[in-house]
C-alpha cells in the first residue's frame, strides 16, 4: 500500500531540496533538474508502494534519472557528431533540408525503423524506454537504429538508397 496523501507531500517537502540539489550539481541545468526530480516523484507517487527508507531512495533514483539522462545526451551528441558530414553554409536551407531528411525517412526505413528513430530522436525517449514502449529488446531498437542511420548516411552520402 502507498503513501497517503498527507504523508507523501511531507515527504515530498522533505526531500525536494536535497534532491534538486544533487540534479543541478549533475546536470547544471535547472530545467532539466526540476524534471528528472519531479520524474522520480510521480513514479513513486505511481508506484503505490512503501519504501522502507524513502530518503534514501529518492537521493540514488534522482542520482540515477540524472546519469541516465547524461548517459542519454551523450549518445545523441555521438551520433549526431557521427552523421553531420559538415557544418552548414550560412544561406544552408533548413527547412529544405528537413523535408529532404523526412522525406529520406519515409522513403526508405521501414515501419518499426521509422517508429524506432521518431520515438528517439523526435519524442527523446531512452532505447530501454523505447523497447518498454515497443515491447521489443533493447537489442532490437540498436539494431533498427543503427539500419536506420546506415540507410540514411548512405542516401545523404551518395544520393542514393
Amino acid at each position: 500500500m502507498g503513501y497517503s496523501t498527507t504523508e507523501f507531500e511531507t515527504l515530498y517537502t522533505q526531500c525536494f531540496p536535497p534532491s534538486m540539489r544533487l540534479a543541478m550539481s549533475l546536470l547544471h541545468e535547472e530545467d532539466d533538474a526540476r524534471d528528472v526530480v519531479q520524474e522520480v516523484f510521480l513514479k513513486l507517487w505511481e508506484s503505490n508502494i512503501r519504501i522502507e527508507n524513502p530518503t534514501a531512495f529518492i537521493i540514488r533514483s534522482v542520482r540515477n534519472a540524472c546519469l541516465n539522462r547524461i548517459s542519454m545526451l551523450d549518445t545523441r551528441d555521438k551520433i549526431h557528431q557521427r552523421i553531420m558530414l559538415d557544418a552548414p553554409p550560412d544561406d544552408f536551407d533548413i527547412e529544405g533540408r528537413n523535408e529532404e531528411v523526412m522525406s529520406a525517412i519515409q522513403k526508405l526505413l521501414t515501419p518499426r525503423e521509422r517508429d524506432v528513430v521518431d520515438r528517439i530522436y523526435t519524442e527523446g525517449l531512452s532505447y530501454k524506454e523505447t523497447a518498454h514502449n515497443l515491447e521489443v529488446s533493447v537489442a532490437a531498437v540498436n539494431k533498427n537504429i543503427v539500419s536506420a542511420l546506415k540507410k540514411l548516411r548512405t542516401h545523404f552520402k551518395t544520393g542514393k538508397s
